[in-house]
């Protein structure tokens, strides 16, 4: 993608030719991806359209991947999009690297972009694949580009230390034949340990941020460090992992961060009290077949098999992965067939 749009983007600022182009000239930011990113994060498009553009534009997300990113319906993702572009055409916005002075300005865009792309990549919300080793690989890489040029900024620092724990499992999450592998279940030999390993060394450089995009990243990466650092399943400390998402939802509250919560509330207590967490999270997270998914396996396990086998067909509905959707209806089928 970077190789075709970017000749596209090196254009005369003056069509009579007197103006020059409006490219960087390569000695601030080196990285063709980067370059495409940090021209879509503007300041007058604000953070969510330019994340949005750049993720469409650059790293080819679909716009109902998106969509689900930012737990929006798809046309109201179209349309953002599309206003993003109709606002660059006729605020005649330079599509341009910027200034040294102007980057520091556009890096959290950049983050977030980063952080959104690896979502992606890590959990796909449509498609034949469980997981896009690719797009998160390459999301992984802008960040690590992007803190090459900026070495001391906090939020890239506590992203690279997120984005590397998740993205070692890789290898474990997917099963000879493609089906899923829940995280109880994985080979754990099979986890990257170089990747956690530096990891846990960047986390342990980062305290606690008053600037609350950074200590979201740090505290999503300490609770998979603390998956990661677990010998087995059975040794997770779910004591840490509730307290770091307790603190994650004062210092970013989303219905999402919600749900993982009540997963953790369940594994340290038991499921009642994690279902009890998931109330009224129904009109927050109305197409997201992940809230119906976790309230039918808690059902199971209390040995509600009837509403169990409901929540999980609304989930399988609602599910437009196709492992996972594979994956809910043979846990569906099991519970049919007791």
């Amino acid at each position: 993608m970077a190789a075709r749009k970017a000749p596209l983007l090196v254009v005369d600022a003056d069509p009579e030719g007197g103006a020059g182009v409006m490219a960087d000239p390569g000695d601030l930011v080196e990285d063709d991806v980067l370059r495409l990113v940090l021209m879509c994060c503007h300041p007058a498009l604000g953070p969510e359209v330019a994340s949005a553009l750049a993720l469409r534009l650059v790293v080819g997300v679909s716009t109902a991947d998106i969509a689900r990113l930012f737990l929006v319906p798809e046309p109201t993702m179209a349309a953002r999009i599309t206003r993003g572009k109709k606002k660059i055409a006729a605020a005649g916005i330079p599509f341009t690297v910027p200034a040294a002075d102007d980057l520091p300005s556009r890096l959290r865009v950049v983050a977030q972009t980063a952080y959104l792309a690896f979502t992606a990549g890590y959990a796909p919300g449509s498609g034949p694949d469980l997981l896009r080793a690719d797009l998160a690989g390459e999301a992984v890489r802008l960040v690590r580009v992007t803190l090459a040029v900026r070495p001391d900024e906090a939020v890239l620092r506590a992203l690279l230390a997120l984005v590397l724990l998740q993205h070692s499992r890789r290898d474990a999450r997917v099963g000879a034949d493609g089906s899923l592998v829940l995280l109880p279940d994985q080979d754990r030999s099979r986890w990257h340990r170089g990747e956690v390993d530096e990891a846990v060394r960047v986390l342990a450089g980062l305290g606690p941020s008053a600037d609350l995009l950074t200590e979201s990243y740090r505290l999503q990466a300490l609770i998979a460090a603390e998956h990661a650092l677990a010998p087995a399943a059975a040794d997770t400390r779910w004591d840490r992992i509730c307290a770091a998402y307790d603190a994650l939802a004062r210092v970013s509250p989303s219905p999402m961060v919600r749900l993982a919560a009540a997963v953790a509330v369940a594994e340290r207590d038991d499921p009642a009290a994690g279902l009890a967490a998931l109330d009224g999270l129904d009109a927050e997270l109305p197409g997201s077949h992940r809230l119906p998914a976790v309230r039918g396996e808690l059902l199971a396990r209390l040995g509600d098999d009837r509403a169990a086998i409901a929540a999980l067909d609304e989930a399988i509905r609602l599910c437009g992965n196709e492992v996972e959707r594979a994956h809910l209806i043979e846990r569906r089928d099991g519970l049919a067939s007791d």
